[in-house]
């Protein structure tokens, strides 16, 4: 049997092997069908000679790899669906510059996630080939969409709720399925990346720009608002930046390809010097965690005790940069008027109690600050957009029910990844540690913010989702032996 994309080996007309063009599908081609095949007849089949058919299931031998089974032909509208993915996760940053299209407000960033969108589906149309990727988050997504419903429902603002509930769930979901049935292949995983890289490093440059123009200008620095480029405040510009920090790190850490290991390295100087250039207090806490599981990590007692003895020295040398030395005075001194837990813990105490009075359905969608008004107790009377907590905003939000349906969510993909990470090679172990450890980044990070409510956030938690999933997919050879891809 030959299993052939393009061509394959068939028996010629007289005898033997011979080479024959056969028809373009975006599946298996297994002699004239895709789905039943041509092959010499087995033992047991019931034929003395001449060709038998079978399915195509059991046709497939059993020591093919998953990528063996991706399919290696695609229509174009496939391939440029897989750009456009790979630029959408580049310009992420754009979602800043907002206007309407038909009296709808949108982003650039909302106008290359529906294009990917359009441009898969037309493509899997033309091929007639589309089917939904069965993942294992099946349940906790649909649960988070069940409760965005209800949360328009409860919310005072129903409009506005129906635009956050478009732009970080719906659009974000569906360009998780799609970015999971697009990523196959080791070259799929590294267009995305290559945009991931260009789009983030060019945004940590531009941040480390703003600073560059501040000094030379002579202007004083604002240590609670650092200079930054496009953002509205350099917290956001943190959170955005640290899972790329992760991904980095796993690469500079792990590849075996000597071409990933370098642009990691190149990447990554610039993603540190905006990340902590940002002065975020919990954005430096969240570099320290993963610098700590960076060393847990790591499985080889030397470079163990390097990456160790690294940090400490980095974290000393950083300590001793003046403007991240006065942005971390008497942090942890209560009588502090600056400090950074005072003021959190002030907002924590509000919201809870006003969940105390909402605790089923939370405030609904887009109504934080709605709601929260006769309980906000801090000096200016005036309620923040949220809670400063990811898991307080999600109870916020969406309610009870989806507050346990993001923790299901963000459990599952930090014990799949952190699993699948400790057996994987080649591409999928610097990227499964990257990809985990930006769950974690998210994790931490979410106990002081709310690293998920924002057009960039969504889409770029998401795509690390689905670059997990379908890293593990296609990748990462089970442990079965069988392949991982269902289609």
């Amino acid at each position: 049997m030959s299993l052939f994309p393009i061509y394959g080996e068939v028996p010629a007309a007289g005898g033997g092997w011979g080479r024959r063009r056969v028809r373009r599908v975006d599946s298996w081609e297994v002699g004239s069908s895709p789905f039943m095949g041509k092959y010499p007849p087995q033992a047991g089949d019931g034929a003395a000679d001449g060709w038998g058919e079978s399915s195509l299931l059991s046709a497939i031998p059993a020591s093919l790899s998953p990528t063996d089974m991706i399919p290696r032909v695609e229509t174009p509208l496939i391939r440029y669906s897989r750009w456009s993915l790979a630029v959408t996760v580049a310009a992420m940053p754009l979602y800043v510059f907002r206007f309407k299209a038909v009296l709808v407000p949108t982003t650039p960033l909302e106008i290359l996630v529906l294009l990917t969108i359009a441009l898969y589906v037309a493509g899997r149309w033309q091929s007639r080939s589309w089917r939904p990727m069965r993942t294992w988050l099946e349940i906790p997504t649909a649960l988070l969409l069940i409760a965005g419903l209800i949360a328009i429902v409860v919310s005072p603002d129903h409009v506005g709720a129906i635009g956050f509930y478009r732009a970080y769930f719906i659009e974000p979901i569906v360009l998780f399925y799609v970015a999971v049935d697009l990523l196959r292949k080791p070259d799929d995983f590294r267009t995305v990346l290559l945009g991931f890289a260009i789009g983030t490093t060019a945004f940590a440059i531009m941040n480390l720009g703003a600073w560059v123009i501040a000094l030379a200008n002579h202007k004083d620095i604002d240590l609670g608002n650092a200079p930054e480029a496009l953002y509205t405040s350099p917290n956001s510009v943190a959170i955005f930046l640290e899972p790329a920090v992760a991904i980095a790190a796993g690469f500079a850490l792990y590849s075996e390809d000597r071409r990933d290991r370098i642009a990691s390295l190149i990447c990554l100087p610039f993603l540190l010097a905006s990340m902590i250039a940002t002065l975020s207090r919990a954005g430096l806490l969240t570099l320290a965690v993963l610098g700590l599981v960076a060393v847990i990590t790591m499985r080889r007692r030397r470079l163990k005790l390097a990456l160790l003895g690294t940090g400490v020295v980095a974290g000393i040398a950083v300590l001793q940069v003046p403007f991240v030395s006065k942005r971390l005075y008497r942090q942890f001194d209560p009588s502090y008027p600056y400090n950074t837990f005072e003021g959190r813990l002030q907002i924590w105490s509000d919201t809870l109690h006003m969940l105390r009075d909402h605790p089923i359905f939370g405030a609904g969608l887009r109504a934080y600050a709605i709601v929260m008004k006769p309980y906000v107790t801090t000096p200016k009377h005036i309620a923040e957009l949220y809670p400063h907590n990811i898991f307080l905003a999600m109870w916020v939000e969406l309610g009870l029910l989806g507050l346990a349906a993001f923790v299901v969510l963000l459990g599952t993909l930090l014990w799949r990844g952190w699993s699948a990470f400790a057996t994987a090679a080649g591409l999928a172990r610097p990227l499964l540690w990257g990809t985990s450890a930006s769950f974690v980044a998210i994790a931490v990070h979410g106990i002081f913010d709310t690293p998920y409510f924002n057009n960039d956030l969504s889409v770029e938690f998401w795509i690390l989702a689905a670059l997990e999933v379908a890293a593990i997919m296609f990748l990462v050879k089970p442990a079965t032996g069988k392949p991982a891809l269902e289609r």
